[in-house]
């Protein structure tokens, strides 16, 4: 009986422990705030505020030595934006064959052929994202570094 009243208590504490986190990420983000991206920016690496070219926020940053932006979008009056894009980009143009090389092999990172190589992801605000999803979002984008810088070398 007394083991009974011990497991219990553990599993409620458990149960509440798992609550507790929830609840701590409960706060749902529905607009990329620039300063708040900024933020978990520097978490990963170097990164900056800019502008980009018409006006709206841009973040600046380098991960593992690659520069990358992210841009942002959908935006009213440089405010209030929707959504999200981590870009970076290499002078060396991909052919098309090279780019849906790379796209069949990963999903969530887009590369794109043309002038200058692009690799691309976006992050949609629409319902609204809580921080652990954004913050997942910056580590795929710091994940597939690596991989982007392989693929480049190896071009």
């Amino acid at each position: 009986m007394r083991s009974f009243s011990l497991l219990l208590s553990v599993g409620l504490v458990l149960t509440g422990a798992v609550s507790v986190a929830w609840a701590e990420d409960a706060e749902i983000i529905k607009a990329p705030d620039p300063a708040a991206i900024l933020e978990i920016a520097k978490g990963f690496g170097s990164a900056k505020m800019d502008k980009d070219d018409g006006g709206d926020p841009m973040v600046s940053g380098r991960l593992q030595g690659m520069k990358y932006v992210i841009y942002f979008y959908g935006c009213e009056d440089h405010e209030k934006c929707k959504s999200i894009q981590f870009s970076s980009g290499y002078t060396d143009a991909f052919t098309a064959e090279q780019a849906n090389e790379w796209n069949k092999k990963y999903r969530w990172v887009k590369a794109f052929s043309g002038d200058g190589s692009n690799f691309k992801m976006d992050v949609s605000f629409a319902g609204g994202i809580t921080k652990a999803n954004l913050e997942g979002q910056f580590t795929n984008w710091d994940s597939i570094t690596s991989d982007i810088k392989d693929f480049i070398n190896q071009k």
